[in-house]
């Protein structure tokens, strides 16, 4: 359980894409301007996966992974592979467009 400010619970329901309305369900009880929200409810408002995720996930799912990425480019004499940079690079292009 979470206890807050209401507030912060609607401007943490607008950063990730939901209406109040959507996840009333899970809020357990309000005191005045304070309110307790099960966070392992179904409608609790969960971070929704960007563009990144999504491409890193569907990379993984044809073993594209980011171990193997690294692998290669350590072999290669490459530091980083950069794929944690990529991945939060398209997640932020992909909220400029409503993705994610």
């Amino acid at each position: 359980m979470i206890t807050g400010p209401r507030s912060n619970f609607e401007a943490r329901c607008r950063q990730r894409g939901y209406t109040l309305e959507q996840v009333l369900p899970c809020i357990v009880s309000q005191d005045g301007d304070t309110i307790t929200v099960d966070e392992t409810h179904p409608s609790y408002p969960r971070a929704k996966p960007g563009l990144g995720d999504m491409v890193a996930a569907g990379l993984d799912a044809i073993g594209v992974t980011k171990e193997r990425a690294q692998a290669v480019a350590s072999k290669v004499g490459i530091k980083d592979c950069g794929c944690k940079k990529r991945q939060e690079a398209l997640n932020n292009l992909g909220r400029k467009f409503g993705i994610g």
